[in-house]
């Protein structure tokens, strides 16, 4: 969650008395500079908030600011060390500890001391990750995890990609399975999901595959089929879960056989729809040179299962004509959902998507405006510990 909105929003960094007021003060001012894209004004008010050594989120904005990507890896290394410290002194030495009173409660609200520290490990999970240190950027999200289950920053999208980088491609399966399951079955996996048995072979039941299909998150159900290629081959559970994986969110696999270039950033946090456009960009963005290898590029064009549902069809519903090849009808330029064989049916369908698609459109301006710290302009809110607060 922002750290803007929520218990901290109203309480102060970590439930508030861990950083001054003026340092904060600084850091808000800093943080709404880069927001517009001003970051060489947010310095000197950042060199402010710097003067609180408890202030970890000015470190990870320094961090973020720093044209030397090794350098902020560096820094956030020396933070995560203060902070830990500053957690082992107020909550005691087996704060740490599986057994102890903390681990598996981190980033709740009632114990919002633990957040900046948690921000700091996100922050570091990016950093490792554009400076290719992706194993360190795993153990961080496996910690992570370890510490919050529930995964409040929602790290776990990236560390299947980032076990397949590193060879384990049987443990980003078993993540992907015990993260579905427990989508299937209610709550959280224990310790986030990174046990990591031996994963299953078995196929799943036609009722279950359906209602993934239908309702599982395209990240997990796509990293899951990469993972049982890399693991057996164009085998029957792999086959399995590029079906689902294309009936999740056509768009991504339609991108990969199409050879479309790679994302160069992320959405992040922009998301509007649920297995919409954004996620479909963002997982590409994280994983999509893992499915340009020769040898997965050519399982995925050959398998007549994920054929069926990337090519799509013409979204107006009189019209019945489908697409040759992927990605060969046109978006709808503004709402990024809607697909057309031409200009023709876009026009006529118009008055029927146009109603859908001006919301789509103003949700997106909506998040926009909440990232830049401008009023939205329709009621919005989060859900921090059961407590609900209106966005600006």
């Amino acid at each position: 969650m922002d750290r803007r909105f929520g218990a901290e929003g109203k309480l102060g960094i970590g439930g508030g008395g861990l950083v001054s007021e003026e340092s904060q003060r600084n850091l808000e001012m800093a943080e709404n500079l880069c927001r517009r894209g001003m970051p060489n004004d947010a310095v000197p008010y950042l060199q402010i908030a710097l003067k609180d050594k408890n202030n970890f989120d000015a470190e990870i904005q320094m961090a973020y600011l720093s044209p030397d990507l090794l350098f902020s890896v560096e820094v956030l290394e020396t933070s995560e060390k203060r902070a830990r410290a500053v957690l082992i002194k107020r909550l005691g030495a087996n704060c740490f500890d599986d057994d102890g009173p903390c681990v598996g409660r981190f980033c709740d609200a009632d114990l919002l001391l633990t957040r900046p520290y948690m921000r700091v490990l996100q922050a570091l999970v990016r950093m490792c990750w554009e400076t290719k240190q992706y194993e360190k950027s795993a153990r961080t999200i496996i910690e992570m995890l370890r510490l919050c289950p529930g995964d409040n920053l929602l790290q776990r999208w990236w560390l299947g990609p980032l076990l397949i980088r590193t060879g384990r491609s049987a443990d980003a399966l078993s993540f992907c399975q015990t993260w579905l399951q427990s989508f299937k079955a209610g709550g959280t996996p224990i310790r986030g999901g990174t046990l990591f048995p031996p994963p299953n072979k078995e196929l799943l039941d036609a009722k279950t595959e359906d209602r993934f299909a239908r309702y599982a998150p395209c990240d997990m159900v796509h990293t899951a089929a990469l993972a049982a290629f890399k693991l057996w081959g164009p085998c029957a559970q792999a086959a399995q879960f590029l079906r689902i994986a294309a009936r999740t969110n056509p768009a991504i696999l339609a991108k990969i056989i199409a050879r479309r270039a790679e994302p160069k950033e992320g959405n992040l946090a922009m998301h509007t729809v649920r297995n919409g456009s954004e996620e479909a960009h963002d997982y590409l963005w994280m994983a999509q040179d893992l499915w340009m290898e020769p040898d997965v590029w050519s399982w995925v064009n050959e398998d007549a299962g994920a054929a069926e549902h990337v090519l799509r069809f013409c979204s107006r519903p009189d019209c019945q004509a489908q697409e040759a090849e992927a990605t060969q009808f046109k978006r709808c330029a503004a709402c990024h959902q809607a697909m057309y064989c031409g200009p023709g049916c876009q026009k006529t369908d118009w008055k029927r998507h146009k109603p859908g698609c001006l919301r789509q459109v103003e949700q997106k301006k909506n998040m926009k405006n909440i990232f830049k710290n401008k009023p939205t302009t329709m009621p919005m809110y989060a859900v921090d510990g059961g407590e609900v607060h209106q966005l600006p």
